[in-house]
């Protein structure tokens, strides 16, 4: 399964990247991507076929679209379909633990959303 191996530059699942806008999404964007990672409130995990975590500097739908080395580590044992790539040996088991030299993680998904929710750019109804 291609993954990033270290978390990129503009990665927001560091935990030092909070101010970087290259982080940043929109709250809509950022509840897309909620479904990528373990349901809190009713305990679903994604399944195969769900949508993973994708890494910036990615390209979708081609042979350069990486799952997030960040998201992968903190995330990823919670889906279904990445634990799958692990036995199927399609991933290794390191690409779900945060290396010596990796900058520090987001712990929880509300922490992610909260420090890398882009704000609003719409004008407020008048």
């Amino acid at each position: 399964m291609p993954h990033r191996e270290f978390p990129c530059g503009p990665c927001p699942i560091r935990a030092d990247n909070s101010n970087n806008p290259k982080a940043k999404f929109s709250a809509e964007r950022w509840a897309d991507l909620t479904s990528t990672v373990r349901d809190l409130k009713t305990g679903r995990q994604p399944m195969p076929g769900d949508p993973l975590f994708g890494c910036h500097k990615g390209e979708p739908g081609t042979d350069n679209d990486l799952a997030c080395a960040g998201w992968l580590a903190q995330f990823g044992a919670d889906h279904i379909g990445i634990r799958l790539a692990l036995v199927q040996g399609r991933l290794p088991d390191s690409a779900l633990e945060a290396g010596d030299n990796w900058p520090p993680l987001h712990r929880t998904w509300d922490d992610v959303v909260r420090h890398q929710t882009a704000p609003r750019t719409e004008a407020p109804p008048q």
